[in-house]
């Protein structure tokens, strides 16, 4: 689980926008609307449109077709990245978001893949350090989570729950959320909140495998070996259940934080 993952005030801005345009003269909208579309803001439309029919290796030959036509927008480096990362190439991404970030520094969705690509190749510390500036520009629930993740494998546990809370607050039933918290709350030992917080997620109708075996973690943290046991995780065979049970209790002596998390992201993808 730990693993796996992975705006207001915008109103005055239009209204002005609004407002602007309709000060334009009947000359300078015609010669608005006969503006050619570049060739670079073509091929985006197009890579995106196939993009959604889910041809990726089509849009991405288009996204790089577009980046090597852009010297000053970083949007179509970010995009390029993205569709990188999902052909399965990291190295690629890296490039193109770093790209991105030499154009324009501040670029946070440039600055959200490159912290993204960073906490896969398990360089916590490093996606913590970019993704504390990345999500609170996104603001986005995947930001925040990949943040606490990352500052939960660096060993920053009040960090991760900082980072958890904020993005329960953008979608308060996100039960993976819900769990990420819950587990950031166990490594910084404050056991009893997390047992509360899965407590609410197993309850949910909506609760899958995944969060079962992390109640079930959490118990077995907590000394509460037999509740840890009676947990009925869906679809889990009894031997496989005895051998996570085993780990679990092993957890306790690991006194490093990041490693700790470490063995439970492993753990709880079991």
């Amino acid at each position: 689980m730990i693993m796996k993952h992975l705006v207001g005030g915008i109103l005055p801005v239009l209204t002005l926008g609004l407002a602007v345009t309709g000060c334009m003269s009947g000359t300078a909208e015609q010669t608005a609307a006969k503006k050619p579309v570049s060739e670079q803001s073509r091929l985006m439309k197009i890579a995106r449109d196939i993009d959604a029919k889910g041809e990726s290796g089509t849009a991405l030959a288009l996204y790089e077709r577009a980046a090597e036509m852009s010297e000053n927008d970083s949007t179509v480096h970010v995009r390029l990245g993205n569709a990188r990362i999902k052909d399965g190439d990291p190295d690629g991404a890296e490039q193109a978001y770093r790209s991105a970030l030499q154009i324009n520094p501040q670029d946070a969705n440039a600055m959200l893949g490159l912290g993204t690509v960073q906490l896969q190749r398990g360089d916590a510390s490093a996606a913590a350090r970019i993704l504390a500036s990345a999500a609170p520009a996104v603001n986005t629930v995947s930001a925040y989570n990949k943040l606490g993740t990352a500052m939960v494998l660096s060993g920053d546990g009040a960090g991760a729950e900082g980072a958890f809370a904020k993005a329960l607050a953008l979608q308060p039933g996100n039960l993976d959320t819900k769990t990420n918290l819950a587990l950031a709350q166990a490594l910084s030992n404050k056991l009893p909140d997390a047992s509360t917080s899965m407590n609410s997620v197993v309850t949910s109708p909506l609760a899958e495998k995944r969060h079962f075996i992390n109640y079930m973690i959490i118990l077995s943290m907590s000394g509460d070996s037999a509740g840890a046991r009676a947990i009925d995780v869906p679809d889990m065979a009894v031997n496989q259940k005895n051998q996570i049970l085993a780990k679990a209790a092993k957890l306790r002596s690991i006194q490093d934080p990041a490693k700790r998390a470490q063995a439970i992201g492993l753990l709880a993808s079991a």
